[in-house]
């Protein structure tokens, strides 16, 4: 059945792509037009007409909230009632079995054969429009960018569980177990897809299976928009996902055994890509590197592991030099200065292990920050030694030295422990100043008051 069923499709594709264009050969048209589509039908048809507009706008709604897009209305359906009217305007096709329906995103047009879609199940004619119509939308999304492999890939993903499910899942058992799995570089050729659509459909469906998994389908319509700037998909899915398309290929070899229930032992080994982790530990991305050598281990084989293992252990001290970094200017900021010097060394130390020079800089300032900050709690100690030892003006200097240089390193709490010895002792000179004052007033009063009790006495 699915070989079958995919001749019928990938045939219709090759034709549309064929002729470039549809002749309108019918000798007449009627119309009617619906919420978002132009359905063009051989007079007599109105009725077969009537239920293609219910169906189709109904999908045109589903899709764009699967899509969050909304292609421009109205779009085209076509509908031939025989072969011999679709032949006519299709010469290529007339010797093509099988042809049922096609879409041109060019013309923005889905085309269907009713005579031969009525012989359908249900089912069946609906994912004839669901599979062109997804064409439209990808399409549009990618600028017309999509190469004719993931564009069928998307395709097949949305349509309806059908029987042929499982056709496709035992034709991909059937590749995997024999090591005969194509390369994702068949993604842009067109004849190889379109040449053995029993082989290359089953494929890209597990691909575009495989991405949506991997990332959801947010991502992969992501991919879609990318693609209408980029100059591939290679370089759109690197942009998209993070890792290369090799690295994406591997992991997609990796997971198919899951996703058919096979043994592993029976998957011959993939080849990986560590390019693209070795570039995110050389950008200082420890943590996104070490997530992408992770799920490079889970598939690599035992000669790749010795260089998965060199990387991680580079990344793994990457990120705690990081962390050291983190955790130092912590310290800074809580003022705990003999701490945050520890911090410091050993995270230079650590960067010095991965020749990683870019936070030197950084370094060296909470370095100096600390030596500050160490020098200002020397000076706000013996501001409170002077201040036991009642040397007032010594301390109120040192005190006031203290504050400024704490504030200078944007430690708050220790230049307020400073003011606040300053206010004390400026508060304490005051209070010794009065009491300096009050007892001289008190003296020259007694001696006042004694000259006035006893008088000194006259001399004879």
């Amino acid at each position: 059945m699915i070989r079958l069923r995919l001749w019928l499709i990938a045939l219709a594709a090759l034709c549309a792509w064929l002729t470039g264009s549809v002749a309108l050969a019918q000798p007449a048209w009627a119309e009617q037009s619906t919420s978002y589509f132009r359905i063009v039908y051989a007079p007599g048809d109105e009725e077969i007409a009537n239920n293609y507009a219910t169906i189709i706008d109904n999908l045109y709604e589903e899709l764009s909230t699967t899509f969050a897009f909304r292609p421009a209305t109205p779009l085209n359906l076509r509908l031939y009632p025989t072969s011999e009217s679709y032949f006519a305007a299709n010469p290529a096709a007339r010797n093509v079995p099988g042809v049922i329906a096609h879409a041109d995103f060019r013309r923005r047009e889905v085309v269907v054969i009713v005579e031969r879609a009525r012989r359908q199940s249900e089912i069946a004619q609906i994912n004839n429009l669901r599979h062109e119509l997804t064409h439209i939308f990808a399409a549009d999304l990618s600028g017309g960018r999509l190469n004719v492999g993931l564009q069928e890939g998307i395709a097949q993903y949305m349509e309806l569980p059908g029987p042929d499910r499982d056709d496709k899942i035992a034709i991909l058992r059937d590749l995997v177990q024999r090591g005969e799995l194509w390369s994702w570089a068949m993604l842009d050729d067109r004849n190889a897809i379109y040449g053995q659509p029993d082989l290359s459909y089953p494929q890209t469906w597990s691909i575009v299976v495989f991405l949506i998994e991997r990332g959801g389908f947010d991502q992969f319509r992501q991919l879609l928009t990318t693609l209408s700037q980029s100059s591939g998909y290679r370089s759109a899915m690197a942009a998209v996902y993070g890792v290369s398309a090799t690295t994406l290929e591997s992991e997609w070899q990796a997971w198919l055994p899951s996703f058919l229930q096979l043994e592993l032992a029976t998957i011959p080994p993939v080849g990986i890509d560590l390019a693209p982790a070795q570039a995110m530990i050389a950008a200082g991305d420890y943590e996104r590197a070490l997530r992408e050598l992770e799920r490079l281990s889970a598939i690599a084989s035992a000669e790749a592991q010795s260089g998965i293992a060199a990387l991680q252990a580079q990344a793994q001290t990457g990120q705690r030099a990081n962390q050291l970094t983190e955790a130092a200017r912590n310290a800074l900021l809580n003022g705990e200065y003999e701490q945050a010097e520890r911090l410091i060394g050993q995270a230079e130390q650590a960067y010095r292990e991965i020749g990683d020079h870019r936070q030197s800089a950084v370094l060296a300032e909470y370095r100096a920050r600390v030596a500050r900050g160490l020098q200002a709690g020397e000076t706000l100690r013996r501001a409170d030694e002077q201040a036991r030892r009642f040397d007032i003006f010594g301390a109120q200097m040192n005190a006031e030295a203290a504050a400024r240089e704490f504030a200078a390193i944007g430690d708050e709490v220790r230049r307020d422990n400073a003011l606040a010895l300053r206010r004390s002792l400026a508060e304490q000179q005051r209070t010794l100043a009065a009491a300096l004052l009050f007892l001289g007033a008190a003296g020259l009063a007694i001696r006042l008051i004694g000259r006035q009790l006893w008088p000194a006495p006259e001399p004879w």
